[in-house]
Protein backbone atom coordinates (compact mmCIF):
# COMPACT_ATOMS: atom_id res chain seq x y z
CA UNK A 1 0.00 0.00 0.00
CA UNK A 2 1.39 3.79 -0.93
CA UNK A 3 2.57 5.40 1.66
CA UNK A 4 1.73 9.57 1.81
CA UNK A 5 3.24 12.55 3.77
CA UNK A 6 0.43 14.63 4.68
CA UNK A 7 0.63 18.56 6.01
CA UNK A 8 -2.07 19.43 8.47
CA UNK A 9 -3.04 23.08 10.06
CA UNK A 10 -5.01 23.29 13.26
CA UNK A 11 -7.57 26.23 14.08
CA UNK A 12 -4.39 28.06 16.47
CA UNK A 13 -2.23 28.13 12.73
CA UNK A 14 0.03 25.14 14.01
CA UNK A 15 1.43 22.93 10.90
CA UNK A 16 1.91 18.77 11.81
CA UNK A 17 3.69 16.82 9.27
CA UNK A 18 2.22 12.31 9.27
CA UNK A 19 2.21 9.52 7.16
CA UNK A 20 -0.63 7.70 6.28
CA UNK A 21 -1.23 4.44 4.29
CA UNK A 22 -3.99 4.56 1.57
CA UNK A 23 -4.69 2.99 -1.80
CA UNK A 24 -5.01 6.12 -3.48
CA UNK A 25 -4.96 9.77 -3.28
CA UNK A 26 -8.69 10.16 -3.04
CA UNK A 27 -8.99 7.53 -0.36
CA UNK A 28 -6.94 9.55 1.62
CA UNK A 29 -8.45 12.48 1.29
CA UNK A 30 -11.94 11.12 1.64
CA UNK A 31 -10.60 9.66 5.52
CA UNK A 32 -8.81 12.69 6.18
CA UNK A 33 -11.50 15.32 5.48
CA UNK A 34 -13.73 14.78 8.74
CA UNK A 35 -10.83 15.79 11.06
CA UNK A 36 -10.14 18.71 13.07
CA UNK A 37 -7.33 19.60 11.50
CA UNK A 38 -7.23 21.05 7.73
CA UNK A 39 -5.30 18.95 5.06
CA UNK A 40 -3.71 21.21 3.34
CA UNK A 41 -1.00 19.25 1.30
CA UNK A 42 -0.50 15.60 0.12
CA UNK A 43 2.92 13.90 -1.24
CA UNK A 44 3.56 10.62 -2.77
CA UNK A 45 6.49 8.70 -0.84
CA UNK A 46 7.47 6.29 -3.71
CA UNK A 47 10.60 5.82 -2.78
CA UNK A 48 9.94 4.45 0.67
CA UNK A 49 7.33 1.85 -0.61
CA UNK A 50 10.47 0.47 -3.08
CA UNK A 51 11.67 -2.29 -0.28
CA UNK A 52 12.33 -5.77 -0.25
CA UNK A 53 9.64 -5.58 3.09
CA UNK A 54 7.26 -4.23 0.68
CA UNK A 55 7.38 -6.68 -2.16
CA UNK A 56 7.48 -9.42 -0.05
CA UNK A 57 4.70 -9.36 2.55
CA UNK A 58 4.72 -11.12 5.68
CA UNK A 59 2.53 -12.12 8.27
CA UNK A 60 2.23 -9.82 11.70
CA UNK A 61 4.80 -11.70 14.19
CA UNK A 62 2.89 -12.61 17.48
CA UNK A 63 5.29 -10.15 19.83
CA UNK A 64 4.66 -7.38 17.61
CA UNK A 65 0.27 -7.93 17.77
CA UNK A 66 0.29 -8.39 21.06
CA UNK A 67 2.82 -5.45 22.02
CA UNK A 68 -0.06 -3.25 19.83
CA UNK A 69 -3.37 -4.59 21.54
CA UNK A 70 -1.76 -4.09 24.73
CA UNK A 71 -1.28 -0.42 23.76
CA UNK A 72 -4.82 -0.19 22.84
CA UNK A 73 -6.31 -1.88 25.94
CA UNK A 74 -4.01 1.07 28.31
CA UNK A 75 -5.66 3.60 25.81
CA UNK A 76 -8.97 2.51 25.59
CA UNK A 77 -9.17 2.16 29.87
CA UNK A 78 -7.52 5.92 29.80
CA UNK A 79 -11.10 7.26 28.25
CA UNK A 80 -9.60 7.96 24.30
CA UNK A 81 -11.59 7.34 21.31
CA UNK A 82 -10.80 4.40 18.84
CA UNK A 83 -9.78 6.56 16.22
CA UNK A 84 -7.60 8.74 18.32
CA UNK A 85 -5.94 5.96 20.17
CA UNK A 86 -5.37 4.53 16.54
CA UNK A 87 -3.53 7.66 15.55
CA UNK A 88 -1.34 7.51 18.80
CA UNK A 89 0.16 4.53 18.06
CA UNK A 90 0.66 5.38 14.79
CA UNK A 91 2.36 8.35 15.22
CA UNK A 92 5.26 6.06 18.01
CA UNK A 93 5.42 3.24 15.83
CA UNK A 94 8.37 2.93 13.24
CA UNK A 95 7.42 1.89 9.63
CA UNK A 96 6.04 -1.50 9.70
CA UNK A 97 3.80 -4.15 8.31
CA UNK A 98 1.70 -3.37 11.28
CA UNK A 99 1.55 0.17 11.31
CA UNK A 100 0.43 -0.32 7.58
CA UNK A 101 -2.75 -2.36 8.85
CA UNK A 102 -3.35 -0.21 11.79
CA UNK A 103 -3.16 3.37 9.32
CA UNK A 104 -5.59 1.26 6.94
CA UNK A 105 -7.87 0.26 9.59
CA UNK A 106 -7.74 3.81 11.19
CA UNK A 107 -9.10 5.38 7.73
CA UNK A 108 -11.38 2.92 7.21
CA UNK A 109 -12.68 3.32 10.42
CA UNK A 110 -13.05 7.14 9.89
CA UNK A 111 -15.01 6.60 7.18
CA UNK A 112 -17.95 4.74 8.68
CA UNK A 113 -16.71 1.20 8.72
CA UNK A 114 -17.07 -1.05 11.55
CA UNK A 115 -13.72 -1.72 14.10
CA UNK A 116 -13.45 -5.48 13.12
CA UNK A 117 -14.53 -5.16 9.11
CA UNK A 118 -11.26 -2.92 9.22
CA UNK A 119 -9.32 -5.69 11.19
CA UNK A 120 -10.08 -8.05 8.89
CA UNK A 121 -6.74 -8.13 7.48
CA UNK A 122 -5.34 -12.21 6.48
CA UNK A 123 -2.09 -11.09 7.41
CA UNK A 124 -2.39 -10.71 11.46
CA UNK A 125 -1.94 -13.85 13.24
CA UNK A 126 -5.71 -15.63 14.04
CA UNK A 127 -7.64 -13.04 12.17
CA UNK A 128 -10.85 -14.25 12.18
CA UNK A 129 -10.82 -15.10 15.88
CA UNK A 130 -9.25 -11.31 15.73
CA UNK A 131 -12.24 -10.21 14.15
CA UNK A 132 -14.51 -12.27 16.15
CA UNK A 133 -13.10 -11.23 19.68
CA UNK A 134 -13.99 -7.68 17.97
CA UNK A 135 -17.23 -7.38 16.99
CA UNK A 136 -18.33 -9.25 19.99
CA UNK A 137 -16.34 -6.36 21.67
CA UNK A 138 -18.30 -3.87 19.74
CA UNK A 139 -21.65 -5.26 20.21
CA UNK A 140 -21.00 -5.42 24.16
CA UNK A 141 -19.51 -1.87 24.08
CA UNK A 142 -16.83 -3.26 26.08
CA UNK A 143 -13.96 -3.32 23.17
CA UNK A 144 -11.18 -3.38 25.96
CA UNK A 145 -12.10 -6.59 27.65
CA UNK A 146 -12.59 -8.12 24.17
CA UNK A 147 -9.05 -7.20 23.23
CA UNK A 148 -7.58 -8.67 26.61
CA UNK A 149 -9.39 -12.30 26.12
CA UNK A 150 -7.81 -12.02 23.23
CA UNK A 151 -4.25 -10.97 24.35
CA UNK A 152 -4.80 -13.59 26.85
CA UNK A 153 -5.56 -16.32 24.34
CA UNK A 154 -2.64 -15.22 21.78
CA UNK A 155 -0.08 -14.73 24.85
CA UNK A 156 -0.57 -19.10 25.59
CA UNK A 157 -0.33 -19.92 21.71
CA UNK A 158 2.63 -18.21 21.71
CA UNK A 159 3.98 -19.61 24.80
CA UNK A 160 2.94 -23.08 23.76
CA UNK A 161 4.33 -22.69 19.78
CA UNK A 162 7.58 -20.96 21.97
CA UNK A 163 7.66 -24.29 23.99
CA UNK A 164 7.48 -26.51 21.27
CA UNK A 165 9.88 -24.72 18.96
CA UNK A 166 12.64 -24.37 21.53
CA UNK A 167 12.63 -27.86 23.05
CA UNK A 168 12.87 -29.18 19.47
CA UNK A 169 15.64 -26.86 18.21
CA UNK A 170 18.48 -28.82 20.12
CA UNK A 171 17.66 -32.37 18.48
CA UNK A 172 16.85 -30.91 15.34
CA UNK A 173 20.99 -29.18 15.04
CA UNK A 174 21.94 -32.39 16.90
CA UNK A 175 20.77 -34.28 14.23
CA UNK A 176 21.40 -31.89 11.30
CA UNK A 177 25.27 -32.07 12.30
CA UNK A 178 25.41 -36.15 12.62
CA UNK A 179 23.79 -36.51 8.82
CA UNK A 180 26.42 -33.45 7.88
CA UNK A 181 29.36 -34.72 9.86
CA UNK A 182 28.48 -38.37 8.22
CA UNK A 183 28.25 -37.34 4.55
CA UNK A 184 31.74 -35.20 4.89
CA UNK A 185 33.41 -38.51 6.24
CA UNK A 186 31.66 -40.74 3.83
CA UNK A 187 32.25 -38.17 0.60
CA UNK A 188 35.45 -36.82 1.17
CA UNK A 189 37.62 -38.44 3.97
CA UNK A 190 37.06 -42.19 2.94
CA UNK A 191 37.74 -41.95 -0.46
CA UNK A 192 41.33 -40.16 0.01
CA UNK A 193 42.25 -43.74 2.43
CA UNK A 194 40.74 -45.90 -0.78
CA UNK A 195 42.82 -44.42 -3.20
CA UNK A 196 45.81 -44.70 -0.48
CA UNK A 197 44.85 -48.71 0.53
CA UNK A 198 44.62 -48.95 -3.45
CA UNK A 199 48.29 -47.87 -4.14
CA UNK A 200 49.44 -50.09 -1.32
CA UNK A 201 47.17 -53.42 -3.27
CA UNK A 202 46.74 -53.92 0.29
CA UNK A 203 43.62 -56.54 0.91
CA UNK A 204 40.88 -54.96 2.47
CA UNK A 205 38.29 -55.98 5.21
CA UNK A 206 34.67 -56.18 4.04
CA UNK A 207 33.69 -53.66 6.73
CA UNK A 208 35.68 -51.22 4.61
CA UNK A 209 34.74 -52.31 0.88
CA UNK A 210 31.51 -51.91 2.26
CA UNK A 211 31.89 -48.08 3.41
CA UNK A 212 33.71 -47.48 0.18
CA UNK A 213 31.42 -48.71 -1.98
CA UNK A 214 28.33 -46.56 -0.46
CA UNK A 215 30.50 -43.89 -0.51
CA UNK A 216 31.30 -44.18 -4.18
CA UNK A 217 27.53 -44.86 -4.35
CA UNK A 218 26.74 -41.45 -3.10
CA UNK A 219 28.78 -39.47 -4.66
CA UNK A 220 28.03 -40.72 -8.11
CA UNK A 221 24.40 -40.42 -7.23
CA UNK A 222 23.59 -37.46 -4.55
CA UNK A 223 22.42 -35.18 -7.24
CA UNK A 224 19.59 -37.43 -9.01
CA UNK A 225 18.78 -37.90 -5.33
CA UNK A 226 18.66 -34.28 -4.70
CA UNK A 227 16.56 -34.08 -7.86
CA UNK A 228 13.90 -36.70 -6.92
CA UNK A 229 13.35 -35.67 -3.82
CA UNK A 230 12.61 -32.08 -4.61
CA UNK A 231 10.36 -33.71 -7.78
CA UNK A 232 8.52 -35.85 -5.26
CA UNK A 233 7.85 -33.18 -2.72
CA UNK A 234 6.33 -31.24 -6.37
CA UNK A 235 4.34 -33.77 -6.98
CA UNK A 236 2.77 -34.68 -3.69
CA UNK A 237 2.31 -30.42 -3.16
CA UNK A 238 0.78 -30.03 -6.72
CA UNK A 239 -1.65 -32.99 -6.35
CA UNK A 240 -2.72 -31.97 -3.12
CA UNK A 241 -3.51 -28.33 -4.34
CA UNK A 242 -5.52 -29.72 -7.20
CA UNK A 243 -6.91 -32.26 -5.84
CA UNK A 244 -8.45 -30.93 -2.29
CA UNK A 245 -9.43 -34.59 -1.05
CA UNK A 246 -6.30 -36.24 -1.70
CA UNK A 247 -4.30 -35.58 1.39
CA UNK A 248 -0.64 -37.03 1.63
CA UNK A 249 1.94 -35.13 3.83
CA UNK A 250 -0.55 -33.97 6.67
CA UNK A 251 -1.49 -37.43 7.22
CA UNK A 252 1.90 -38.42 7.14
CA UNK A 253 2.71 -35.92 10.18
CA UNK A 254 -0.21 -37.69 12.26
CA UNK A 255 1.51 -41.30 12.18
CA UNK A 256 5.16 -39.74 12.78
CA UNK A 257 6.27 -41.41 15.47
CA UNK A 258 6.49 -39.33 19.04
CA UNK A 259 5.83 -36.50 17.11
CA UNK A 260 2.09 -37.36 15.96
CA UNK A 261 0.92 -37.13 19.89
CA UNK A 262 2.23 -33.48 20.03
CA UNK A 263 0.82 -32.51 16.92
CA UNK A 264 -2.95 -33.92 17.93
CA UNK A 265 -3.10 -32.47 21.30
CA UNK A 266 -2.08 -29.09 20.33
CA UNK A 267 -4.97 -29.38 17.41
CA UNK A 268 -7.20 -30.12 20.62
CA UNK A 269 -5.82 -27.71 22.97
CA UNK A 270 -5.70 -24.68 20.42
CA UNK A 271 -9.81 -25.76 18.96
CA UNK A 272 -10.82 -25.63 22.86
CA UNK A 273 -9.19 -22.33 23.46
CA UNK A 274 -10.57 -20.87 20.88
CA UNK A 275 -13.75 -21.89 21.61
CA UNK A 276 -13.55 -20.71 24.87
CA UNK A 277 -13.22 -16.82 24.02
CA UNK A 278 -15.08 -16.52 21.53
CA UNK A 279 -18.16 -17.91 23.53
CA UNK A 280 -17.12 -16.05 26.13
CA UNK A 281 -17.08 -13.03 24.33
CA UNK A 282 -21.05 -13.65 23.21
CA UNK A 283 -20.33 -15.22 19.96
CA UNK A 284 -23.13 -17.91 19.32
CA UNK A 285 -21.90 -21.64 19.36
CA UNK A 286 -22.07 -22.32 15.59
CA UNK A 287 -20.59 -19.60 14.65
CA UNK A 288 -18.01 -19.61 17.43
CA UNK A 289 -17.35 -23.40 15.79
CA UNK A 290 -17.22 -22.12 12.54
CA UNK A 291 -13.78 -20.11 12.87
CA UNK A 292 -12.73 -22.80 15.88
CA UNK A 293 -12.29 -25.25 12.79
CA UNK A 294 -10.13 -22.92 10.72
CA UNK A 295 -7.45 -23.35 13.78
CA UNK A 296 -6.75 -26.68 12.45
CA UNK A 297 -3.84 -26.10 10.36
CA UNK A 298 -3.83 -30.17 9.63
CA UNK A 299 -5.72 -30.81 6.33
CA UNK A 300 -6.50 -34.06 7.43
CA UNK A 301 -8.10 -33.15 10.99
CA UNK A 302 -9.77 -30.08 8.93
CA UNK A 303 -11.54 -32.64 6.54
CA UNK A 304 -13.08 -33.97 9.69
CA UNK A 305 -14.44 -31.56 11.53
CA UNK A 306 -15.52 -28.67 8.98
CA UNK A 307 -19.07 -30.08 9.30
CA UNK A 308 -19.40 -29.37 12.63
CA UNK A 309 -20.96 -25.97 12.34
CA UNK A 310 -23.28 -26.94 10.24
CA UNK A 311 -24.18 -30.22 12.18
CA UNK A 312 -24.71 -27.58 15.56
CA UNK A 313 -27.43 -25.22 13.18
CA UNK A 314 -29.33 -28.52 12.32
CA UNK A 315 -30.02 -28.78 15.67
CA UNK A 316 -27.25 -30.99 17.05
CA UNK A 317 -25.25 -30.15 21.08
CA UNK A 318 -21.46 -29.43 20.66
CA UNK A 319 -20.60 -32.81 22.34
CA UNK A 320 -22.91 -35.06 20.22
CA UNK A 321 -21.07 -33.42 16.94
CA UNK A 322 -17.63 -33.33 18.53
CA UNK A 323 -18.16 -37.24 19.83
CA UNK A 324 -18.88 -38.46 16.49
CA UNK A 325 -15.72 -37.09 15.18
CA UNK A 326 -12.86 -39.85 15.55
CA UNK A 327 -9.95 -37.92 16.58
CA UNK A 328 -11.44 -35.91 19.17
CA UNK A 329 -10.05 -37.40 22.24
CA UNK A 330 -13.06 -38.89 24.39
CA UNK A 331 -12.11 -36.58 27.95
CA UNK A 332 -12.99 -33.13 25.42
CA UNK A 333 -16.28 -34.47 24.44
CA UNK A 334 -17.67 -35.40 28.16
CA UNK A 335 -16.21 -31.98 29.13
CA UNK A 336 -18.51 -30.02 26.76
CA UNK A 337 -21.22 -31.89 27.81
CA UNK A 338 -20.92 -31.13 31.51
CA UNK A 339 -20.38 -27.69 30.55
CA UNK A 340 -23.61 -27.69 28.43
CA UNK A 341 -25.64 -29.60 31.22
CA UNK A 342 -24.05 -26.73 33.84
CA UNK A 343 -23.79 -23.67 31.75
CA UNK A 344 -20.30 -23.01 32.18
CA UNK A 345 -19.16 -24.52 28.74
CA UNK A 346 -16.75 -21.51 28.86
CA UNK A 347 -14.59 -22.63 31.65
CA UNK A 348 -15.06 -25.81 30.48
CA UNK A 349 -13.14 -25.49 27.60
CA UNK A 350 -10.43 -23.31 29.16
CA UNK A 351 -9.97 -26.36 31.83
CA UNK A 352 -9.55 -28.73 28.62
CA UNK A 353 -7.33 -26.46 26.92
CA UNK A 354 -4.66 -26.33 30.23
CA UNK A 355 -4.80 -29.63 30.64
CA UNK A 356 -3.57 -30.15 26.65
CA UNK A 357 -1.16 -27.70 26.90
CA UNK A 358 -0.04 -29.81 30.08
CA UNK A 359 0.21 -32.62 28.46
CA UNK A 360 1.86 -31.38 25.53
CA UNK A 361 4.71 -29.93 28.03
CA UNK A 362 5.15 -33.25 29.46
CA UNK A 363 5.07 -35.33 26.52
CA UNK A 364 7.76 -32.51 24.70
CA UNK A 365 9.83 -33.11 27.68
CA UNK A 366 9.87 -36.92 27.65
CA UNK A 367 11.25 -36.82 24.15
CA UNK A 368 13.61 -34.86 24.03
CA UNK A 369 14.97 -37.05 27.50
CA UNK A 370 15.03 -39.65 25.05
CA UNK A 371 15.91 -38.12 21.29
CA UNK A 372 19.20 -36.34 22.65
CA UNK A 373 20.82 -39.36 23.96
CA UNK A 374 19.49 -41.54 21.00
CA UNK A 375 21.18 -39.28 18.28
CA UNK A 376 24.42 -38.99 20.57
CA UNK A 377 24.67 -42.53 21.17
CA UNK A 378 23.75 -43.08 17.19
CA UNK A 379 25.92 -40.47 16.12
CA UNK A 380 29.27 -42.36 18.55
CA UNK A 381 28.08 -45.70 16.83
CA UNK A 382 28.45 -44.22 13.45
CA UNK A 383 31.47 -42.37 13.72
CA UNK A 384 33.11 -45.64 15.47
CA UNK A 385 32.36 -48.01 12.49
CA UNK A 386 33.99 -45.13 9.96
CA UNK A 387 36.76 -44.98 12.01
CA UNK A 388 37.13 -48.78 12.58
CA UNK A 389 36.72 -49.55 8.57
CA UNK A 390 39.42 -46.56 8.04
CA UNK A 391 42.18 -47.96 10.99
CA UNK A 392 41.60 -52.03 9.93
CA UNK A 393 43.72 -51.95 6.58
CA UNK A 394 45.99 -49.62 8.40
CA UNK A 395 46.28 -52.42 11.01
CA UNK A 396 47.16 -54.80 8.42
CA UNK A 397 49.21 -52.82 5.94
CA UNK A 398 51.51 -52.75 9.18
CA UNK A 399 51.65 -56.19 9.94
CA UNK A 400 52.41 -57.23 6.33
CA UNK A 401 55.51 -54.84 6.58
CA UNK A 402 56.64 -55.93 9.50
Amino acid sequence: MPTYRCTFVDEQGHYSVREHYAENKAELKASLTAGDEKLLAIRALWLKDLSLGGLFKRKIGYTEFLLFNQEMISLLKAGIPVIRALEIIIQNSRASGLREIIAKAAGNIRNGMQISAAFSSPRLPFNKIYTASLLAGEKSGHLELALEKFNIYLSKLANLRRKIVGSLTYPAILLLFMIAMVLVISIFVIPKFAAFFTDLEAQLPPLTLLFIAVTQFLRENIFLFVVLAVMAFLAVTLLERFYPRVIIIDQFKIHMPFISPVIHENAVAVFARTMAILVSGGIPVPDAAEIAVETFANKYYYSRIRELPEKIRQGHVLSEVLEEIAFIPRILVEMVRVGETSGNLTAVLDESADYYERSIDSRINTLISLIEPVIIIALGLVIAMMLVSVYLPIFSVIRVVQ
